[in-house]
């Protein structure tokens, strides 16, 4: 009984496999440490009350599973800080750079460039106070810091100028951390999901 409920807390983990093996490694030593206790050790009937004495599987992934959303809220907040900090940096870089060389695009790049990144600043301000462990505001600013930074890179012409080496490498750690916030917002969007199933049947 005790190896058929580790297993079934790993399925309910899956989302996270580093946390389903911990986990089960914990879980599984916690069960055996109780069955072995049991005047009836070694039998089913040893395991079967230290399983139920522990609680049903599903329960306890749904216990773990939030801890795992408050860890990767955390994660994802954390990236998008950086991601604003060093978009602001190569937003200046760039500003520096066209006001020697002449801003060689349309006036509607510099638009979305500025407020596409003031509403990533407005609507993290507010998820942060708000809406920390839902998804929505960090996608959002993803999606404003997406635009900004298209639209700044388009506005600089960098790959068609011949910018200099550090508007370059800021725009390359934009261009990185997007995707590092891109992952960290996909991954907090699973294991809400997870989370809200596993409520739900638990």
């Amino acid at each position: 009984m005790i190896e058929a409920y580790v297993a079934q807390l790993r399925r309910d983990l899956d989302f996270d496999p580093a946390l389903a093996r911990r986990m089960a490694c914990e879980v599984e030593a916690h069960l055996l440490d109780a069955a072995e206790a049991d005047p009836a050790w070694p039998s089913a009937d040893a395991e079967r009350r230290a399983v139920e004495r522990f609680g049903l599987a599903r329960e306890i992934a749904a216990q773990f599973a939030t801890d795992a959303v408050n860890r990767q809220a955390r994660r994802s907040w954390i990236v998008l800080l950086a991601t604003v900090a060093v978009t602001f940096v190569a937003m200046r870089l760039r500003i520096l750079w066209l006001a020697d060389a002449g801003d060689s695009l349309s006036m509607l790049a510099p638009l979305i460039d500025r407020y596409a990144f003031v509403a990533a600043l407005a609507v993290g301000s507010i998820g942060w106070w708000a809406f920390r462990r839902s998804v929505l505001p960090l996608a959002v600013c993803l999606a404003a810091l997406v635009a900004s930074i298209a639209a700044g890179i388009v506005r600089a012409g960098l790959f068609v100028d011949g910018a200099p080496l550090q508007v370059l490498l800021a725009a390359a750690g934009e261009i990185a951390l997007i995707g590092l916030l891109l992952f960290h917002v996909v991954g907090l969007g699973r294991r809400l999901k997870r989370t809200a199933m596993l409520r739900r049947v638990g």
